[in-house]
């Protein structure tokens, strides 16, 4: 049976020796050039009988056992990834793996493991343990460079102050033992953590003595040298795009093509400084460059900039086109999940996720959730509600993750402004199907949409809609079916409460200061325009769905699991003085009267200042309710809480 076989030679010339030996024999192999000294390091042959090999090999020595198993370990690699430069490594998969002088189970061992694994909190606890267990002899500066370009991307990913601490600490380290990063690489890692720091001018002096020779005639300016000094946060003002601009122009002039992180970079900051004709030119030099690569999150992260960038720009169409580039891109492969409380942030294409779970399938799909949710926002901007809705259903669809609760509030507001109760029950229901939580604040636009009172001008539409109307509006008539689709018949014909509107007396009717919109006093025209602008049972409906949510029984007013909101309270006595129930009205006074004692014993409430025009509508509906009731004692109380909160009635 065939086995695996680990040797070792002497030195680079004798494995270069062997590399030739092999190319005679016509043997295949792969030559592995360690990154970024440039250094032949091993060589791996096919499959071969021994005798076939003679004596190619013959100088060869077997190697340790422990070696060897870790050889037979690293035999899935992709040899065709390890040829992938070291700052990409991160992005493209294309990490290298530990030198083969890592015996296994070191600490040196185990943080590269970590490396390839991309898990900065592994790495770190490598590193951790070399210092802790005196191996620093055995550190070299590739090994520093690795350390430090994991932190740094953390750092791009995460944001987080504490990565910037123990990029300190291995700055101080490497001082404390002599340890001084020489190399490119190393100069390219020392420029990205000064501008994490915000240290600029002691990263251009890096720059400066890489230009002036001061590091070695071998060590010169690369493109990952640019890309670090590309790597700030954000630009703070139009003289920090303005450096940009002018370090963009300086590594054109030598001739160095800049690669997708300096070009998003760029995108990023002139959209942030708001300088669109520069942001215009940076995309229209980047609109064919090409995204074909086995790093996916990498490009659909760059798509998902320039998309954004396009629609600052109004462009839509270029954004759909981002998208749909973003769309064809395969799928990643890494199912492993991010935490939910940052997939239901607002969405962006800079969504702090974890650098060890930047290449799972769930980051592809915020960048791409994140895209079409802006080109949605933009549509509904643009009164495009039939395009924003298409969409919500292809997001629904194409995306692996559910809208966010932002994009579904962006939905709220539009239909709540426009009395669309039937459109809000239907995104109510599609927040419950994709498991979105609906927000008490909301359910506030859900309510006060079905009870707010319209401008005038709307009103005088429907009043004279009502009077030219042969049959006065009468529902299922063709005349009526023409009307607006937002009519209350249609919505409040399904909703079921718990009032039963057919046992109220009939001398008790919705009295004339009720805190309903004044109207003109023709009876037959007045039912059919509050048919068409308020809509109490769905109201209703939405109130006790919320409730529900919150696992709080209607009647028990002392719950402290919810504290009524003043708007919502205005809603729902409005809408039970509608359907005639004015026990139920002073029930939800007494629930509200009752949490602001809770929270404010002592003094009026916040709600005084900041609402009291509301606040005096809630008092003027609880008043005449204990009016309707007959409860002298209860208007009494009420009097008593608006001395309290300053509040006065004009009747």
């Amino acid at each position: 049976s065939m086995h695996k076989v680990a040797l070792e030679t002497k030195n680079e010339a004798s494995l270069l020796k062997m590399a030739e030996n092999l190319k005679e024999k016509n043997i295949p192999f792969y030559l592995w050039i360690e990154q970024p000294e440039n250094i032949p390091t091993c060589l791996a042959t096919i499959p071969v009988v021994r005798s076939d090999l003679g004596d190619a090999l013959k100088k060869c020595s077997l190697l340790l056992s422990g070696i060897n198993e870790y050889a037979a370990s690293l035999s899935h690699i992709d040899t065709a990834s390890l040829t992938s430069d070291g700052l990409d490594g991160i992005y493209g998969g294309g990490d290298l793996p530990p030198p083969p002088s890592s015996p296994k189970n070191t600490q040196r061992y185990l943080m590269y493991k970590a490396i390839h694994r991309r898990d900065p909190e592994g790495v770190w606890n490598g590193f951790e343990g070399i210092l802790r267990n005196n191996e620093w002899r055995k550190v070299t500066e590739y090994d520093i460079v690795r350390v430090m370009q994991t932190l740094n991307m953390q750092y791009a990913f995460e944001r987080k102050p504490e990565i910037l601490d123990r990029l300190r600490l291995v700055s101080d380290v490497c001082k404390s033992n002599g340890l001084t990063l020489a190399t490119i690489w190393g100069l390219n890692e020392r420029i990205r953590f000064c501008i994490a720091e915000g240290k600029r001018k002691e990263a251009y002096a890096i720059k400066q003595g890489i230009e002036s020779g001061a590091y070695g005639p071998d060590v010169k300016v690369n493109v990952h040298t640019y890309a670090a000094l590309f790597s700030s946060p954000s630009p703070k003002g139009l003289p920090d795009l303005i450096e940009l601009t002018d370090l963009f122009d300086e590594m054109i002039s030598k001739g160095i093509s800049p690669n997708i992180h300096i070009e998003k970079s760029l995108i990023k900051a002139a959209q942030r400084v708001g300088e669109f004709r520069l942001l215009d030119e940076v995309l229209k030099n980047t609109a064919e460059k090409d995204l074909s690569s086995t790093n996916v999150n990498l490009h659909a992260r760059f798509s998902a900039s320039r998309g954004q960038a396009y629609l600052a720009l109004y462009a839509v169409r270029p954004a759909l086109a981002e998208l749909h580039r973003l769309l064809s891109m395969p799928i990643p492969r890494d199912k492993r999940s991010i935490p939910y409380s940052l997939l239901n942030k607002e969405s962006s294409p800079d969504i702090s996720i974890p650098l060890k779970l930047s290449q799972t399938r769930e980051a592809y799909f915020v960048y791409l959730r994140s895209l079409y949710e802006s080109i949605i926002r933009i549509s509904l901007i643009r009164r495009q509600i039939k395009r924003a809705r298409d969409l919500l259903d292809d997001l629904r669809t194409n995306c692996y993750l559910p809208p966010t609760q932002t994009a579904y509030s962006w939905f709220v507001r539009y239909y709540a402004k426009r009395k669309h109760i039937d459109k809000l029950v239907e995104i109510q229901h599609l927040m419950l199907q994709d498991g979105v939580p609906i927000t008490e604040h909301i359910y506030t636009k859900f309510m006060t949409a079905c009870m707010f009172s319209p401008k005038q001008r709307l009103v005088d539409t429907l009043i004279q809609t009502v009077a030219k109307s042969p049959d006065n509006g009468k529902p299922g008539t063709k005349r009526h079916e023409k009307g607006p689709a937002n009519i209350s018949s249609v919505t409040d014909a399904s909703v079921k409460t718990h009032i039963d509107t057919t046992a109220m007396p009939e001398d008790k009717t919705t009295p004339a200061k009720s805190g309903l919109p004044t109207i003109p006093a023709r009876d037959r025209q007045t039912k059919k325009v509050i048919d068409r602008i308020y809509f109490p049972k769905q109201c209703i409906h939405f109130f006790e769905d919320m409730l529900i949510d919150l696992h709080v029984s209607v009647e028990d007013i002392g719950n402290a699991t919810y504290t009524p909101n003043l708007s919502i309270t205005n809603a729902v006595m409005r809408a039970y003085l509608m359907l005639e129930a004015p026990e139920q009205a002073l029930r939800e006074y007494k629930r509200l009267y009752i949490h602001q004692l809770m929270h404010y014993p002592a003094r009026a409430t916040p709600d005084t200042q900041q609402h009291a025009r509301t606040l005096r509508k809630v008092f003027k509906m609880a008043l005449e309710t204990a009016v309707i009731l007959g409860d002298k004692l209860e208007h009494q109380r009420i009097q008593n809480a608006m001395i309290q909160c300053g509040i006065q009635l004009v009747f």
